[in-house]
């Protein structure tokens, strides 16, 4: 998962749409318009490792929450390979499951996804760290885009079909109404 830019660095968490500030994009047309760019500029590299852009997306999320800015966050991850911390990276999916936070996984190619349908935790379980601590949500997301090309359903309908779910599983955990509805 890791990014080779043009000067020969990888790094692990790095922002798709290229920019050092600004880590956001607008809607379905920013992300696939980021991609493309990424797609000229970046290398992908390995080892596969998930810890770090989620602990940095979680950061992000954790920030905006004690700011008070009601925002939602979707982290994106695009990958073509086996994932090496997978420890690591429950880890950093559990301790960000109480935040304003969903993942979304896209494996691309003929790699073994097994260990990303573990944390998708579509099995009804939710995922546990290295320390026991259960997830208070199910958060993430995964498709492998071979199921999605060998049937009907678009790429962008399996990967939100989910999030609607996960973003009601927030609000009402936090008790979060509506601007303009009053509380009930």
């Amino acid at each position: 998962f890791g990014g080779r830019t043009s000067d020969d660095t990888v790094s692990h968490a790095f922002n798709l749409n290229g920019a050092s500030h600004g880590d956001e994009v607008v809607g379905v047309e920013g992300i696939m318009s980021a991609y493309a760019s990424a797609l000229h500029n970046v290398a992908l590299a390995g080892p596969t490792l998930f810890s770090h852009v989620v602990d940095k997306a979680a950061n992000i999320a954790s920030q905006s929450l004690s700011q008070n800015i009601p925002k939602y966050f979707v982290l994106l991850i695009i990958t073509d390979g086996v994932l090496t911390d997978m420890a690591g990276t429950l880890d950093a999916l559990v301790r960000a499951s109480d935040l304003p936070l969903s993942v979304l996984i896209v494996g691309v190619g003929n790699a073994d996804f097994r260990q990303m349908e573990i944390l998708d935790a579509d099995n009804g379980r939710r995922l546990e760290s290295s320390t026991g601590r259960v997830a208070t949500r199910d958060t993430v997301q995964f498709v492998p885009m071979t199921a999605v090309h060998s049937g009907q359903v678009s790429v962008v309908q399996a990967l939100l079909e989910e999030l609607p779910g996960q973003f009601l599983s927030y609000v009402r955990s936090r008790k979060i109404n509506p601007v303009g509805v009053p509380a009930i």
